[in-house]
This record gives C-alpha cells, sequence and structure tokens, in this order.
C-alpha cells in the first residue's frame, strides 16, 4: 500500500523515457492511460464495490485538498508543520523553536524534517538547502547531457528526476501543496536505508 514510492517509480520511468528521446506522443499516450486508471481507482472501482484505496490514504487526500478538515486526526501532522515553518519567518527561531522542540510535529526527524529547518533557520535557511539541492541537480544535468554515451545520460536523468521528485513532494508535503506520504527528503531526513540508496 506503498503509493509515494509507487508514484516515485513511475516519476523515475518517465525522466528515463525523457532521457532516451521517446517522442511526446508515447508521453501523451501514458498520460491518457494514467488519468484514465486514475479515475478508475478513484471513481468507477468504489462503485462496483471494489475498494483499491484504503481509508487511510482517502483520508490523506482529503486532508491534502482541506487540511482543516480533521486537524486533530489525519490533518494534525500537516497542520502542525505549516506551522512550523510558517513561525520559521526570515531567519527563524533557532532554539526557540516549539513547535519540534515541544514534540507538537510527529516525525520531525524523518517525513518532516523540511519543517525543523524552516522553524529553525526560516526562510533563508530554507533557500540555503534548496540552493545545495540546485547545485547537485544542475551537477547531475550537466553530467546527463555531456554523456558520451545513452547509458550515461539515463542514468544521470534518473537520478536528477528521482532527487528532483523527492524533494518536492517531501517539501510539498510540510507545506501543504502535497499530500503526505512517507517519502524522505534527500540526504536530510533521518534513517540509513534512505542515506546508502541516495549516495
Amino acid at each position: 500500500p506503498d503509493f509515494g514510492t509507487s508514484m516515485g517509480y513511475v516519476a523515475l520511468v518517465l525522466a528515463m523515457l525523457y532521457f532516451y528521446g521517446t517522442p511526446w506522443t508515447h508521453f501523451a499516450a501514458l498520460a491518457a492511460a494514467g488519468l484514465s486508471a486514475f479515475v478508475a481507482l478513484v471513481w468507477l472501482l468504489p462503485l462496483a464495490g471494489i475498494e483499491l484505496i484504503k481509508s487511510y490514504q482517502m483520508d490523506r487526500l482529503l486532508v491534502f485538498l482541506d487540511p482543516g478538515r480533521d486537524p486533530g486526526g489525519s490533518g494534525y501532522n500537516v497542520v502542525q508543520s505549516m506551522i512550523a515553518v510558517g513561525s520559521g519567518s526570515l531567519t527563524g527561531r533557532g532554539e526557540q523553536a516549539t513547535q519540534t522542540t515541544l514534540d507538537f510535529l510527529p516525525e520531525h526527524h524523518t517525513d518532516f524534517i523540511f519543517s525543523v529547518i524552516g522553524e529553525r533557520f526560516g526562510f533563508v535557511g530554507a533557500v540555503v538547502l534548496l540552493s545545495l539541492y540546485a547545485v547537485v541537480l544542475w551537477r547531475a544535468l550537466r553530467i546527463a547531457t555531456l554523456s558520451r554515451d545513452m547509458y550515461g545520460s539515463i542514468m544521470a536523468g534518473g537520478i536528477a528526476a528521482m532527487l528532483l521528485f523527492q524533494m518536492f513532494v517531501n517539501i510539498g508535503m510540510t507545506i501543504g501543496i502535497m499530500p503526505v506520504t512517507g517519502i524522505p527528503l534527500p540526504f536530510v531526513s533521518y534513517g540509513g536505508a534512505a542515506m546508502i540508496t541516495f549516495l
């Protein structure tokens, strides 16, 4: 039931197809097939009595559309995360950070680590982190364009796409523009398996 990782694989495959030089008509066909599958999964199959999406996954989608829908339950993490990021202001609160220090924000060392950075170091800290990511992505894309063989180009492009996808989803869920998933922030979230994979 790991929808976030599944979406990561889809993004990776699409990026590698792009770097391979797949025509745009094929991407349009894949997009139409994906949209049809999504409509069937969310709307048609439940009408027929087939529930493939678990209730907690549907709750996450509904909370994404309206974070205030269940602020004490399934929307708690998102609301606390947005409070943490917003309270960081321009330069952050440093040791005065309350959301993470007092454990109002669960999973602040893994899934919601960007909220910690936003609260403690503010907008400036977030910009520094995003700038470091931009350098890594720029180098990966440069390697993809300068590679002498197709394998190197696809490999570097796939790595750049995977990092970009995971950064976008993780940061997006902490500020409320993406549904909550268990995707870690590359090189920052605590955990051995993710760090080894990124390295």
